[in-house]
Formats: structure tokens, C-alpha cells, sequence
């Protein structure tokens, strides 16, 4: 697990504390975290079987990691919330990363972990684009804004009561910079009254990282 700064722009008004566990290099590249992009099942045909032990995979990663994150960072408690999926009214099949999410709070909470289960505090009630399909994909239309200052507070429901004065551990699949769709759903759960977030994702882009050898 590595340590990095999310740092403040425009769509985050004071840096944060990033985690994440390995480098994503590209899909398809030697050890890169394929599973993750399983896990979007964007046309609902990935079968169960491999979507359950895609969602195994990131779990383990994330049971390793969050007890980590919180030593490190002097946590009693904490919330666990993942980052909404960027359409609205997707299956449960799609939402694989979410169950992943769930299975390592009970997993934690299980070893006696003092956190909660915050992935129900955030729900996307509009579709905004997916920002990790950079090329057309056939039959499916990508419909949505583009990330923007705000898209988070715009097109999701945020649970003000659950998180207020309460310390979050953000989760999120892939971290790539400059897409600012983590910066603003962390400056989101600021404006309803987190007292601290903390971000991890399992992986973090890095397509150099693989040209490098590393």
C-alpha cells in the first residue's frame, strides 16, 4: 500500500490523504487489476461466478489495507463509503465494487474493526458520463455531464445526518488524477459535514509505470 496527496483545485478546497494498493497499467498488461473493469459489467454479461470472484479479489485487497489506513492515521471508527457508480439505476450486478465494499466491512467489523457500513449514504439519482471509456463503445450510449465543480452534490443524495461530524474513509476502484470525479465526491461529503475524509482506491492509474518495468 503507497500514501499520496489528493491535492486542492477547483473541485476540492483543501488537499487530502490518498491510499491505494497497486498500480493500474493498463488493461490487459501483466499484473494489472483486470478484475476492476469486470466489476463495471457495463452491459450485464459478465457471469456471476466471475463477477463474485472479481468482487473476492478487491475485497481481500481492501481487508489487508483499511486497518492499515486506519493505524496510520490514528482512527478510532470510521465510515466506509464507496464512490457512486457513475449511472444511475444500475443492477446489483453492476454494482460488484459496492458489494466488495460491503463484504470488507462485515469482514472488519467481524476482527472486532470499529466501522460502518456508509455504503447506502451515498445513492446517484442522475446518470453523469463515464470518464474511463475514452473511446466509443458499440450499443451503448454514453449519456451525462462530464465531471464539473459540484456534479456530486447535483446528481446524488447524500444521507447529511449519517456523516455529519463523522470521519470517512472514501473508497473508490481506480484513482486516476486530473478526472476529479474523487476530488468532488470528497469536497461533497465536506459540504455535508464529514469532520475528516480520507480516500483509498485499490488501484491507481499509472500507464507508465508498466512502459518502465515497474
Amino acid at each position: 500500500m503507497e500514501r499520496f496527496t489528493i491535492q486542492k483545485n477547483d473541485f476540492l478546497s483543501h488537499d487530502c490523504t490518498g491510499y491505494f494498493h497497486l498500480y493500474y497499467v493498463g488493461y490487459g498488461q501483466p499484473g494489472n487489476p483486470d478484475y476492476l473493469n469486470t466489476l463495471k459489467n457495463i452491459f450485464v454479461s459478465t457471469h456471476p461466478d466471475t463477477l463474485r470472484a472479481a468482487s473476492r479479489q478487491a475485497a481481500a485487497l481492501m481487508i489487508q489495507d483499511i486497518p492499515q489506513v486506519m493505524d496510520v492515521e490514528g482512527l478510532d471508527t470510521a465510515i466506509l463509503m464507496a464512490v457512486p457508480r457513475s449511472k444511475s439505476g444500475m443492477c446489483n450486478w453492476q454494482l460488484g465494487f459496492k458489494a466488495a465494499v460491503r463484504t470488507t466491512v462485515k469482514a472488519l467489523q467481524a476482527d472486532n474493526l470499529s466501522v460502518i457500513d456508509g455504503t447506502d449514504f451515498i445513492f446517484r439519482h442522475t446518470s453523469t458520463k463515464m470518464t474511463h471509456l475514452r473511446k466509443p463503445v458499440s450499443n451503448f450510449e454514453n449519456t451525462g455531464s462530464e465531471p464539473y465543480p459540484g456534479i456530486t452534490n447535483d446528481t446524488c443524495d447524500i444521507q447529511h445526518e449519517s456523516i455529519k461530524g463523522r470521519t470517512i474513509i472514501l473508497i473508490d476502484d481506480i484513482y486516476t488524477k486530473t478526472v476529479n470525479v474523487d476530488e468532488d465526491c470528497i469536497q461533497a461529503l465536506y459540504d455535508a459535514g464529514a469532520a475528516r475524509v480520507i480516500f483509498y482506491a485499490v488501484a491507481y492509474t499509472n500507464r507508465n509505470a508498466y512502459k518502465r518495468g515497474a
